[in-house]
């Protein structure tokens, strides 16, 4: 089995890292927020779920986990962002948009690594 040296691997970390957290902020600032939704977070979170769960399920080298895996996927989706907006929802009353945004991005992106799992089979 192949294996890097420690500082290859941080390397590849943080090249995927630079990556991800552009393309955080191309995609979540191209998505309005939808009835008070953050839409933007939901998106990244959504498609970063969705091609980290494809590649899991698939073999991949070694190396693109720490490229994709840990530095773009790992940047590119935000539980912190999703965690603060969520609560800043809450505290502008907005409670209704508050139990949403949770369910919308806990059900969805369970969803999304259902429909990559049952992909990985056809």
């Amino acid at each position: 089995m192949f294996s890097l040296p420690g500082m290859e691997k941080l390397f590849l970390i943080g090249a995927g890292g630079f990556i991800g957290a552009c393309l955080r902020y191309m995609v979540s600032s191209q998505v309005p927020r939808i009835k008070n939704i953050p839409a933007g977070t939901l998106t990244v979170n959504l498609l970063g779920t969705i091609v980290l769960a494809f590649l899991t399920f698939s073999s991949e080298p070694q190396s693109m986990v720490y490229l994709v895996n840990i530095g773009i996927l790992g940047s590119f989706t935000t539980f912190s962002t999703f965690a603060y907006e969520t609560f800043k929802l809450l505290e502008e009353g907005q409670n209704f948009s508050f139990f949403l945004n949770i369910f919308l991005n806990v059900a969805l992106c369970l969803a999304g690594v259902s429909i990559a799992y049952l992909a990985q089979g056809l």
